[in-house]
Parts: structure tokens; C-alpha cells; sequence
């Protein structure tokens, strides 16, 4: 008798030992889920909330500011040089070193001077306004890609962004036996809300978790780009060359040398030479760039008006290229405003997944505890 059931129970054994390691699986990945969303929570509520401000940046800071950014398209800009000898003329004891060109005809001129930005309407050279110290959407940039606590936060942001990559694989796995996919408004479960928002929202929010990872990281991930293609960033600071008797060009010489060695690109910068055997740096930016600052310059020989250095955004060199383009996607500006409200919505998707995973962990928590309870009280 004993002999007959045990072809059966080994039958039995077999037939349900891929259920029991398909279980022991689950139950794994979700411990794995949970205490990734336990060590990372906080961190991804962080850069959510932070993340959706900072896709329209530039456009809450001149939506907040008006009269900062105010322009007179109707009025005869003036030139640079004009510009400088105002600002110099203002300041006469700081350095007027970088300036930031008006996109927009009429706009302001933009420069830092000590610790307080300073706006110059772009027609009269007069001072539209200033401010000083970090203003509280740059605070919130900071937030965002360090805590505000330099190389220590980004480096804790990294590993959240790591956990959030991690967090979205789980919950893929968790999720398939389900394919909860849709909410019932007439009875909106904190279950049924996560699983939607998590699946519909977890392709972008994997690409967000991915390039962060990239940034927090990029001392290391650039260099090695770098060092694999076999490039090398160019250096930024080429000294000019002084003649006897030769005279400095003109902001507006360097402005055009730029220009010309890049067609097609607009300038958007000036840093004027520190000293006599400095050079004038130019930023520009092609209409395809994929970044608001544009990621092309030209360095440009004080006394000569010749490019010394040039790097140019439609053929950077390895490095370069990976970072911008990365960038362009974290942040939405590959897309435009579709891409910004894109990169927004899932950021806030990210917090709504954090807050009701949390939910579900704790009512999961209580269950068990009135549970016990009850199996105490029996």
C-alpha cells in the first residue's frame, strides 16, 4: 500500500514544485519591491516634486519675474560694447566678466556680478533689476541634483535613481499576473491606483531613473565615454597672442569671428579675457540643439579675431555628445513642450506611486496585525 502512494506523492511533489519556487519568487521580488521603495521613498519624492517644477524652469523664473525680464522689441538695441562700458560705468569696482546675450530682440542683457545677477534692458543699457543669492527656483535645481549638499546628495540621489530603475522591474514582475491597467472611478482602490499610474507611467519614469543615473554620475560616466572612444574634451582657456603694437578687438570682432567659424548659430554668451593675454569665449547655439544653453563655443584670440578652440554641437566629440543628449532627454527638452510636460507628468506620477505604495504597505502592515490579534485572542 505504502509502495502504490509513492509514485503519486512524488507525482504530486513534481506537479507543484514550480508553483512553490514560482511563490518562494514572488515573495522574494516583493520583499526586493518593498524595501527598495522603503530605502528610496523619500529620495524619489524628492526628485519627483523637485523634477515637475524644473521641466519649465527658465519659464516660471520669467513668468515670476516680469519686470527682471522685460523687453522693448520696438526699440534700436544697442551693442555690447555699449553694454560693458554701462555695466563698468555702474560697477566700476567689479569684474564684468560673463554675459549672457538677448535672445529675443530688445531683451535683457544678463550678467553676475559678486554674488547678485543683474539684468540690463537691452535698448537704454539701464538697469532693469537685480538679485542676490540663489533665487528659490535655482534652490529647487539644487534640491533636485544634490540636496543642496554637493557630491555626497548626488551621489545619494544616484543610488535612489538606481533603486527607482530596480523598483520599476518589480513591480513589472508583481504586476503581470493582474495587468491591473485601469482605475473605476465610482470605486478607486489605493491597489488598482498604483498598478494603473505604475504601468502607464513606468516607460517614462524608467528613462528619467536611467539618465539621472548618468548624471549623478557623469564624473565618472563622461571620462570613461571619453576614454572608450578614444576623444578628449578640448580645453576651454587658449591664450591669445600679444604682438607689439597690436590692439584688443572688439566684444563685437569676437561676436562675428564666432559666428562665421559656425554658421547657422546664434550666440547666446560673452566671457571676456580675465587679462591681456586671455581670450574671448563665445557660446552658441544651433535652432536643432537639444539643450536651452546650447553646447557649441568658440574661443577666440583677443589681439587677432581668430578661433583658437572650437567645439561645435553638431560634431562633439564622444563625451559631449552622450552628456547633452542625455541631458536633453532627463530633462524633456528633446520634445520641446510636449517633451517638458511629458518629463513633468511623470514626475508627479513618481510621487503618486511612492505615496500610495506606502498606503498599501501599511494597510498590509495593519491587516497582519489585527490578524495576529485575533489568532492571539482565539
Amino acid at each position: 500500500m505504502a509502495a502504490s502512494l509513492l509514485p503519486a506523492m512524488s507525482d504530486m511533489a513534481i506537479t507543484r514544485f514550480p508553483g512553490i519556487i514560482a511563490g518562494a519568487m514572488r515573495r522574494t521580488i516583493l520583499l526586493l519591491h518593498l524595501c527598495g521603495a522603503l530605502l528610496a521613498g523619500l529620495f524619489l519624492i524628492v526628485l519627483g516634486v523637485t523634477g515637475a517644477i524644473m521641466a519649465f524652469e527658465e519659464d516660471l523664473d520669467r513668468l515670476m519675474n516680469p519686470a527682471l525680464y522685460a523687453s522693448h522689441p520696438e526699440r534700436e538695441p544697442l551693442g555690447v560694447s555699449a553694454i560693458l562700458s554701462a555695466l563698468r560705468s555702474s560697477h566700476p569696482t567689479e569684474r564684468i566678466s560673463r554675459l549672457q546675450l538677448p535672445q529675443v530682440r530688445g531683451g535683457p542683457f544678463i550678467t553676475q556680478i559678486a554674488n547678485r545677477q543683474v539684468f540690463v534692458d537691452g535698448a537704454t543699457g539701464s538697469i532693469n533689476g537685480t538679485r542676490s543669492g540663489p533665487t528659490l527656483l535655482v534652490r529647487i535645481h539644487q534640491f533636485h541634483i544634490s540636496l543642496m549638499s554637493g557630491r555626497p546628495g548626488s551621489v545619494i540621489l544616484g543610488v535612489a535613481s538606481i533603486l527607482l530603475v530596480v523598483l520599476i522591474g518589480t513591480g513589472l514582475y508583481l504586476w503581470w499576473p493582474h495587468k491591473r491597467s485601469r482605475v473605476e472611478l465610482r470605486r478607486v482602490t489605493g491597489f488598482d491606483l498604483h498598478n494603473a499610474i505604475g504601468i502607464w507611467s513606468s516607460p517614462l519614469v524608467a528613462i528619467l531613473g536611467a539618465t539621472g543615473i548618468i548624471i549623478a554620475f557623469s564624473e565618472t560616466v563622461i571620462p570613461l565615454v571619453y576614454a572608450l572612444s578614444g576623444s578628449s574634451p578640448p580645453a576651454r582657456d587658449a591664450p591669445s597672442t600679444i604682438q607689439p603694437g597690436s590692439q584688443p578687438i572688439t566684444p563685437e570682432d569676437a561676436i562675428r569671428t564666432a559666428v562665421a567659424t559656425l554658421p547657422g548659430a546664434a550666440p547666446l554668451a560673452l566671457t571676456c579675457p580675465s587679462q591681456p593675454s586671455s581670450s574671448y569665449v563665445v557660446a552658441l547655439r544651433f535652432p536643432e540643439d537639444l539643450t536651452p544653453g546650447g553646447r557649441s563655443w568658440v574661443v577666440v584670440d583677443h589681439y587677432r579675431g581668430v578661433p583658437l578652440v572650437i567645439e561645435d554641437s553638431r560634431h562633439p566629440p564622444a563625451g559631449a555628445g552622450v552628456a547633452t543628449l542625455n541631458r536633453a532627454i532627463h530633462t524633456g527638452d528633446i520634445g520641446g513642450y510636449a517633451g517638458k510636460a511629458a518629463v513633468s507628468a511623470a514626475s508627479v506620477a513618481l510621487v503618486v506611486q511612492v505615496i500610495s505604495g506606502a498606503w498599501l504597505w501599511w494597510q498590509r502592515r495593519r491587516r497582519q496585525a489585527q490578524a495576529g490579534r485575533r489568532q492571539v485572542a482565539a
